[in-house]
Protein backbone atom coordinates (compact mmCIF):
# COMPACT_ATOMS: atom_id res chain seq x y z
CA UNK A 1 0.00 0.00 0.00
CA UNK A 2 1.90 2.93 -0.95
CA UNK A 3 0.93 6.29 1.14
CA UNK A 4 -0.59 9.52 -0.23
CA UNK A 5 1.96 11.82 0.25
CA UNK A 6 4.77 9.65 -0.99
CA UNK A 7 5.19 10.92 -4.08
CA UNK A 8 5.18 14.82 -2.61
CA UNK A 9 8.21 14.31 -0.28
CA UNK A 10 11.32 13.79 -0.29
CA UNK A 11 12.20 9.94 -1.53
CA UNK A 12 14.38 9.83 1.68
CA UNK A 13 11.12 8.78 3.45
CA UNK A 14 10.58 4.63 2.52
CA UNK A 15 6.97 3.69 1.37
CA UNK A 16 4.70 1.06 2.84
CA UNK A 17 5.51 -2.31 4.04
CA UNK A 18 3.40 -4.35 1.71
CA UNK A 19 2.01 -3.88 -1.13
CA UNK A 20 -0.82 -4.15 -0.75
CA UNK A 21 3.42 -10.25 25.15
CA UNK A 22 6.79 -8.32 24.94
CA UNK A 23 9.87 -10.66 26.04
CA UNK A 24 10.96 -10.76 29.86
CA UNK A 25 14.05 -8.27 28.70
CA UNK A 26 11.54 -5.91 26.41
CA UNK A 27 13.19 -2.41 26.36
CA UNK A 28 11.06 0.70 27.53
CA UNK A 29 10.92 3.39 25.13
CA UNK A 30 12.88 6.27 26.33
CA UNK A 31 11.22 9.38 28.06
CA UNK A 32 12.31 12.36 29.39
CA UNK A 33 13.35 13.40 32.82
CA UNK A 34 10.54 15.31 34.02
CA UNK A 35 9.88 17.71 37.16
CA UNK A 36 7.10 15.27 39.46
CA UNK A 37 5.08 17.79 39.54
CA UNK A 38 4.53 18.33 35.72
CA UNK A 39 2.25 16.19 33.45
CA UNK A 40 1.26 16.31 30.18
CA UNK A 41 -2.32 18.31 29.52
CA UNK A 42 -5.08 15.93 28.90
CA UNK A 43 -5.73 15.20 25.43
CA UNK A 44 -7.61 12.99 23.30
CA UNK A 45 -5.71 9.50 23.14
CA UNK A 46 -2.93 8.60 20.02
CA UNK A 47 -3.83 5.58 17.87
CA UNK A 48 -2.75 2.03 18.62
CA UNK A 49 -1.22 0.16 16.03
CA UNK A 50 -3.04 -3.41 16.23
CA UNK A 51 -2.37 -7.20 15.41
CA UNK A 52 -4.41 -9.00 13.23
CA UNK A 53 -3.30 -11.83 14.86
CA UNK A 54 -0.30 -12.97 12.62
CA UNK A 55 3.43 -13.64 13.42
CA UNK A 56 6.74 -11.40 14.47
CA UNK A 57 10.00 -12.37 14.00
CA UNK A 58 11.67 -13.99 17.24
CA UNK A 59 15.08 -13.90 15.53
CA UNK A 60 15.25 -11.80 12.43
CA UNK A 61 17.73 -12.80 9.87
CA UNK A 62 18.85 -10.55 7.44
CA UNK A 63 20.37 -11.94 4.28
CA UNK A 64 21.95 -8.45 2.15
CA UNK A 65 21.87 -9.13 -0.79
CA UNK A 66 23.87 -6.73 -3.45
CA UNK A 67 24.47 -7.09 -7.62
CA UNK A 68 28.48 -6.83 -9.22
CA UNK A 69 29.70 -3.45 -9.28
CA UNK A 70 28.22 -2.18 -6.29
CA UNK A 71 30.75 -2.73 -3.85
CA UNK A 72 31.39 0.74 -2.85
CA UNK A 73 28.06 1.48 -1.58
CA UNK A 74 28.06 -2.42 -0.36
CA UNK A 75 30.31 -2.18 1.89
CA UNK A 76 29.06 1.03 3.58
CA UNK A 77 25.73 -0.30 3.64
CA UNK A 78 27.12 -3.48 5.63
CA UNK A 79 28.41 -0.62 7.86
CA UNK A 80 24.99 0.30 8.75
CA UNK A 81 23.40 -3.26 8.81
CA UNK A 82 26.31 -4.49 11.25
CA UNK A 83 25.48 -1.93 13.70
CA UNK A 84 22.30 -3.15 14.17
CA UNK A 85 22.22 -6.21 16.58
CA UNK A 86 22.28 -5.38 20.15
CA UNK A 87 21.57 -1.97 19.36
CA UNK A 88 20.12 0.25 21.47
CA UNK A 89 17.77 1.44 18.56
CA UNK A 90 16.83 -2.19 17.48
CA UNK A 91 15.55 -3.10 20.64
CA UNK A 92 13.54 0.26 21.37
CA UNK A 93 11.59 -0.02 17.91
CA UNK A 94 10.69 -3.75 17.98
CA UNK A 95 10.99 -5.78 21.42
CA UNK A 96 7.31 -4.63 22.37
CA UNK A 97 6.21 -6.25 19.78
CA UNK A 98 7.58 -9.31 20.73
CA UNK A 99 10.40 -9.32 18.30
CA UNK A 100 13.99 -10.66 19.20
CA UNK A 101 17.47 -9.44 18.18
CA UNK A 102 18.32 -9.23 14.69
CA UNK A 103 21.46 -11.08 12.98
CA UNK A 104 22.66 -9.84 9.70
CA UNK A 105 23.88 -12.64 7.59
CA UNK A 106 27.29 -12.45 5.33
CA UNK A 107 26.05 -10.48 1.85
CA UNK A 108 24.92 -11.96 -1.17
CA UNK A 109 26.57 -10.49 -4.77
CA UNK A 110 24.52 -12.02 -7.32
CA UNK A 111 25.91 -11.66 -11.29
CA UNK A 112 22.63 -11.95 -12.39
CA UNK A 113 20.69 -8.83 -14.04
CA UNK A 114 18.68 -6.93 -11.42
CA UNK A 115 14.85 -7.53 -11.97
CA UNK A 116 13.14 -4.43 -12.62
CA UNK A 117 9.75 -5.61 -11.56
CA UNK A 118 8.12 -7.09 -8.72
CA UNK A 119 6.65 -10.31 -10.13
CA UNK A 120 10.37 -11.11 -11.61
CA UNK A 121 12.23 -9.99 -7.92
CA UNK A 122 9.38 -12.82 -6.07
CA UNK A 123 10.39 -15.70 -8.88
CA UNK A 124 13.85 -14.41 -8.72
CA UNK A 125 14.06 -15.04 -4.98
CA UNK A 126 11.62 -18.11 -4.40
CA UNK A 127 14.31 -19.66 -7.13
CA UNK A 128 17.50 -18.87 -4.87
CA UNK A 129 16.16 -19.55 -1.56
CA UNK A 130 15.71 -22.99 -1.64
CA UNK A 131 19.51 -23.39 -0.12
CA UNK A 132 21.15 -25.38 -3.52
CA UNK A 133 21.81 -21.84 -5.28
CA UNK A 134 24.36 -20.31 -2.76
CA UNK A 135 22.02 -18.22 -0.50
CA UNK A 136 20.74 -19.54 3.10
CA UNK A 137 17.87 -21.49 2.67
CA UNK A 138 14.50 -20.12 3.61
CA UNK A 139 13.49 -19.89 7.42
CA UNK A 140 10.04 -18.40 9.12
CA UNK A 141 13.07 -15.33 10.00
CA UNK A 142 14.63 -14.94 7.07
CA UNK A 143 14.31 -11.51 5.96
CA UNK A 144 15.84 -11.30 1.74
CA UNK A 145 16.80 -7.66 1.72
CA UNK A 146 17.61 -6.93 -1.81
CA UNK A 147 19.42 -3.71 -2.89
CA UNK A 148 19.22 -2.28 -6.19
CA UNK A 149 22.42 -0.76 -8.48
CA UNK A 150 22.27 3.14 -8.95
CA UNK A 151 20.31 3.68 -11.78
CA UNK A 152 17.99 0.95 -11.77
CA UNK A 153 14.41 1.27 -11.48
CA UNK A 154 11.82 -1.49 -10.76
CA UNK A 155 8.18 -1.56 -11.02
CA UNK A 156 5.50 -2.89 -8.28
CA UNK A 157 1.52 -2.83 -8.36
CA UNK A 158 1.92 -0.01 -11.27
CA UNK A 159 4.22 2.14 -9.09
CA UNK A 160 7.58 2.74 -10.01
CA UNK A 161 10.55 3.04 -7.25
CA UNK A 162 12.08 6.25 -6.44
CA UNK A 163 9.63 8.38 -7.76
CA UNK A 164 6.58 6.90 -6.13
CA UNK A 165 8.13 4.76 -3.15
CA UNK A 166 11.47 4.91 -1.62
CA UNK A 167 11.58 0.16 -0.66
CA UNK A 168 9.10 -1.85 0.37
CA UNK A 169 8.62 -5.28 1.96
CA UNK A 170 6.44 -8.14 1.79
CA UNK A 171 6.15 -11.69 1.20
CA UNK A 172 6.52 -13.88 -1.98
CA UNK A 173 2.59 -14.90 -3.30
CA UNK A 174 4.75 -18.65 -4.00
CA UNK A 175 6.20 -20.02 -0.63
CA UNK A 176 5.51 -16.90 1.35
CA UNK A 177 9.43 -15.97 1.53
CA UNK A 178 9.98 -12.54 3.31
CA UNK A 179 11.88 -9.59 1.41
CA UNK A 180 12.35 -6.25 1.49
CA UNK A 181 12.94 -4.11 -1.46
CA UNK A 182 15.46 -1.22 -1.48
CA UNK A 183 16.00 0.82 -4.06
CA UNK A 184 19.10 3.17 -4.76
CA UNK A 185 17.41 6.57 -4.87
CA UNK A 186 20.35 8.87 -4.07
CA UNK A 187 23.39 8.12 -5.66
CA UNK A 188 26.50 7.41 -3.35
CA UNK A 189 24.50 8.92 -0.66
CA UNK A 190 24.26 6.54 2.98
CA UNK A 191 22.17 8.69 4.25
CA UNK A 192 19.66 8.93 1.34
CA UNK A 193 19.11 4.85 1.86
CA UNK A 194 19.46 3.98 5.25
CA UNK A 195 16.37 5.34 6.99
CA UNK A 196 14.71 3.31 4.40
CA UNK A 197 16.64 0.02 5.59
CA UNK A 198 15.44 1.06 9.09
CA UNK A 199 11.69 1.72 8.02
CA UNK A 200 11.77 -1.79 6.02
CA UNK A 201 13.55 -3.85 8.72
CA UNK A 202 11.51 -2.99 11.63
CA UNK A 203 8.15 -3.58 9.53
CA UNK A 204 9.15 -6.83 8.03
CA UNK A 205 9.93 -7.78 11.86
CA UNK A 206 6.63 -6.60 12.92
CA UNK A 207 4.35 -7.59 9.85
CA UNK A 208 6.39 -10.38 8.04
CA UNK A 209 3.71 -12.16 6.50
CA UNK A 210 1.09 -8.98 5.01
CA UNK A 211 -0.66 -10.82 2.95
CA UNK A 212 -1.31 -14.11 4.36
CA UNK A 213 -0.89 -13.57 8.38
CA UNK A 214 -0.90 -9.93 8.81
CA UNK A 215 0.81 -8.97 12.51
CA UNK A 216 1.14 -5.33 12.79
CA UNK A 217 -0.44 -3.41 9.94
CA UNK A 218 -3.42 -1.86 10.99
CA UNK A 219 -4.53 0.94 14.04
CA UNK A 220 -7.47 0.74 16.51
CA UNK A 221 -10.93 1.26 15.56
CA UNK A 222 -10.75 4.95 16.60
CA UNK A 223 -8.19 5.83 14.92
CA UNK A 224 -8.84 3.99 11.85
CA UNK A 225 -8.10 6.70 9.44
CA UNK A 226 -4.26 6.26 10.32
CA UNK A 227 -4.17 2.55 8.86
CA UNK A 228 -5.33 4.47 5.34
CA UNK A 229 -3.19 7.97 5.63
CA UNK A 230 -0.61 7.05 7.08
CA UNK A 231 -0.27 3.85 6.60
CA UNK A 232 -1.21 0.88 9.76
CA UNK A 233 2.25 -0.37 9.82
CA UNK A 234 4.90 0.74 12.43
CA UNK A 235 7.27 2.61 10.17
CA UNK A 236 4.69 4.26 8.22
CA UNK A 237 2.94 5.95 10.96
CA UNK A 238 5.61 8.29 12.33
CA UNK A 239 7.29 8.46 8.26
CA UNK A 240 5.97 11.57 7.69
CA UNK A 241 7.49 13.35 10.89
CA UNK A 242 10.98 15.44 10.24
CA UNK A 243 11.75 14.71 13.71
CA UNK A 244 11.38 11.03 13.51
CA UNK A 245 14.43 10.89 11.07
CA UNK A 246 17.67 11.64 13.67
CA UNK A 247 21.34 9.59 14.29
CA UNK A 248 19.76 7.16 17.19
CA UNK A 249 21.61 4.38 15.38
CA UNK A 250 25.33 6.30 15.95
CA UNK A 251 26.01 8.16 13.48
CA UNK A 252 23.81 6.40 10.82
CA UNK A 253 20.40 8.51 10.28
CA UNK A 254 17.80 6.02 10.79
CA UNK A 255 13.52 6.14 10.73
CA UNK A 256 12.37 5.85 14.13
CA UNK A 257 8.95 3.91 14.18
CA UNK A 258 6.01 3.67 16.58
CA UNK A 259 5.61 2.32 20.14
CA UNK A 260 2.24 1.93 21.18
CA UNK A 261 3.89 1.74 24.66
CA UNK A 262 5.24 5.80 24.58
CA UNK A 263 1.96 6.58 22.58
CA UNK A 264 -0.42 5.58 25.74
CA UNK A 265 1.73 7.89 28.15
CA UNK A 266 2.22 10.80 26.37
CA UNK A 267 5.42 10.78 25.01
CA UNK A 268 6.57 11.27 21.78
CA UNK A 269 5.16 7.36 20.20
CA UNK A 270 8.01 7.61 17.96
CA UNK A 271 11.01 5.32 19.10
CA UNK A 272 13.76 5.79 20.42
CA UNK A 273 13.18 9.22 22.41
CA UNK A 274 15.89 11.65 23.27
CA UNK A 275 15.69 11.73 26.87
CA UNK A 276 16.69 15.43 26.41
CA UNK A 277 14.11 16.57 23.97
CA UNK A 278 10.48 17.15 24.75
CA UNK A 279 7.63 15.59 22.70
CA UNK A 280 5.04 18.26 21.48
CA UNK A 281 1.48 17.30 20.34
CA UNK A 282 -1.46 19.15 19.40
CA UNK A 283 -4.50 16.41 19.31
CA UNK A 284 -7.91 17.70 18.44
CA UNK A 285 -10.87 16.00 21.07
CA UNK A 286 -13.15 13.82 18.86
CA UNK A 287 -16.46 13.18 20.25
CA UNK A 288 -18.14 11.92 17.13
CA UNK A 289 -18.86 8.43 16.05
CA UNK A 290 -18.65 7.80 12.38
CA UNK A 291 -18.74 5.08 9.69
CA UNK A 292 -15.77 3.98 8.09
CA UNK A 293 -13.92 1.35 5.74
CA UNK A 294 -10.69 0.48 7.31
CA UNK A 295 -7.61 -0.76 5.74
CA UNK A 296 -8.82 -4.20 5.66
CA UNK A 297 -11.57 -3.50 4.04
CA UNK A 298 -14.31 -3.92 7.04
CA UNK A 299 -17.07 -1.14 8.03
CA UNK A 300 -16.22 -0.22 11.47
CA UNK A 301 -17.12 3.31 13.54
CA UNK A 302 -14.26 5.29 14.29
CA UNK A 303 -13.96 8.76 15.59
CA UNK A 304 -14.05 11.96 13.41
CA UNK A 305 -15.49 15.08 13.03
CA UNK A 306 -19.35 14.98 11.90
CA UNK A 307 -19.78 18.31 9.55
CA UNK A 308 -22.29 17.90 7.10
CA UNK A 309 -21.22 19.66 3.31
CA UNK A 310 -21.73 23.09 3.31
CA UNK A 311 -21.50 23.35 7.16
CA UNK A 312 -19.28 24.57 9.60
CA UNK A 313 -17.89 22.88 12.93
CA UNK A 314 -15.73 24.60 15.97
CA UNK A 315 -13.83 21.82 17.35
CA UNK A 316 -11.10 21.79 20.58
CA UNK A 317 -7.44 21.10 19.91
CA UNK A 318 -5.56 20.50 22.75
CA UNK A 319 -1.78 21.02 23.78
CA UNK A 320 0.73 18.76 25.34
CA UNK A 321 3.93 18.40 25.93
CA UNK A 322 6.28 15.44 28.45
CA UNK A 323 8.59 18.62 29.70
CA UNK A 324 7.81 22.10 30.15
CA UNK A 325 8.38 23.69 26.88
CA UNK A 326 8.13 27.16 24.88
CA UNK A 327 5.25 28.30 22.65
CA UNK A 328 5.51 25.68 19.25
CA UNK A 329 3.58 25.89 16.46
CA UNK A 330 0.36 24.40 15.00
CA UNK A 331 -1.35 24.02 11.39
CA UNK A 332 -4.23 22.48 10.45
CA UNK A 333 -4.17 21.12 6.85
CA UNK A 334 -6.23 20.04 3.96
CA UNK A 335 -5.23 16.86 2.77
CA UNK A 336 -6.70 16.80 -0.33
CA UNK A 337 -5.79 20.04 -1.85
CA UNK A 338 -1.93 19.70 0.38
CA UNK A 339 -1.05 16.33 -0.75
CA UNK A 340 -2.97 14.89 -3.67
CA UNK A 341 -3.32 17.67 -6.02
CA UNK A 342 -7.15 17.68 -6.02
CA UNK A 343 -9.53 20.33 -5.22
CA UNK A 344 -10.31 21.29 -1.75
CA UNK A 345 -12.60 19.54 0.23
CA UNK A 346 -11.73 21.47 3.59
CA UNK A 347 -11.39 24.93 4.85
CA UNK A 348 -9.41 24.70 7.91
CA UNK A 349 -8.71 27.48 10.60
CA UNK A 350 -7.16 28.05 14.12
CA UNK A 351 -7.89 30.63 16.52
CA UNK A 352 -3.96 30.92 17.23
CA UNK A 353 -0.84 29.12 15.74
CA UNK A 354 0.37 28.76 18.60
CA UNK A 355 0.47 27.39 22.51
CA UNK A 356 2.08 24.87 25.11
CA UNK A 357 1.72 22.06 27.14
CA UNK A 358 -2.40 22.80 28.91
CA UNK A 359 -3.54 25.31 26.44
CA UNK A 360 -6.80 24.99 24.07
CA UNK A 361 -6.99 25.97 20.61
CA UNK A 362 -10.52 26.14 18.23
CA UNK A 363 -10.16 24.69 14.80
CA UNK A 364 -12.74 25.55 12.66
CA UNK A 365 -13.98 22.78 9.58
CA UNK A 366 -15.76 24.28 6.90
CA UNK A 367 -16.67 21.63 4.30
CA UNK A 368 -16.30 22.09 0.91
CA UNK A 369 -17.50 19.31 -0.85
CA UNK A 370 -17.25 15.08 0.32
CA UNK A 371 -14.41 13.26 -0.63
CA UNK A 372 -13.97 10.19 -2.42
CA UNK A 373 -14.91 7.74 0.04
CA UNK A 374 -17.58 10.08 1.33
CA UNK A 375 -15.51 12.05 3.98
CA UNK A 376 -12.42 13.82 4.07
CA UNK A 377 -8.97 14.08 5.71
CA UNK A 378 -7.37 16.97 8.16
CA UNK A 379 -4.08 16.91 9.17
CA UNK A 380 -3.02 18.74 12.40
CA UNK A 381 0.76 19.03 12.73
CA UNK A 382 2.94 20.57 15.28
CA UNK A 383 6.36 22.74 14.56
CA UNK A 384 9.88 23.80 15.43
CA UNK A 385 11.46 26.29 13.81
CA UNK A 386 10.11 24.66 10.45
CA UNK A 387 10.44 20.92 11.31
CA UNK A 388 7.20 18.65 12.06
CA UNK A 389 7.99 17.49 15.30
CA UNK A 390 4.24 15.17 15.65
CA UNK A 391 0.92 15.17 13.02
CA UNK A 392 -2.97 13.83 14.39
CA UNK A 393 -4.65 12.65 11.19
CA UNK A 394 -8.32 13.50 11.44
CA UNK A 395 -11.60 11.54 9.62
CA UNK A 396 -14.33 14.28 8.57
CA UNK A 397 -17.60 13.31 7.42
CA UNK A 398 -21.23 13.49 7.93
Amino acid sequence: MLNVRAAMLAILVAGCGDNLAAPPDADIPDAPMADAAFAPAAHYAQPQGTTLGGPTLSAPNVVPIFFTGDSDMQGQIEGFLDALPGSHYWNATTSEYAVGDITIQPSIVSSDTPPTTDDALQAWIVLNSDGLHGWPANTPNTIYTVFLPDGVVLTAGGSMSCSSFGGYHDETQTGSVIYALLPRCQSGVLGGITPAISHELVEASTDPFPETMGAYQNTDAAHAIWGLIPGGELGDMCEFVDSAYDHSLGSYLVQRTWSNTAAATGHDPCVPQDPATAYRGAVPLLTDHLPFTDSEGNSVTTDGVAVATGTSRTVEIDMFSDIPTDLWQVEAIDVASRFEGSAAELQLSLDHNAGKNGDKLNLTIHRIKAGQFGGSVALVESFIGGNTVSEFWVWVSN
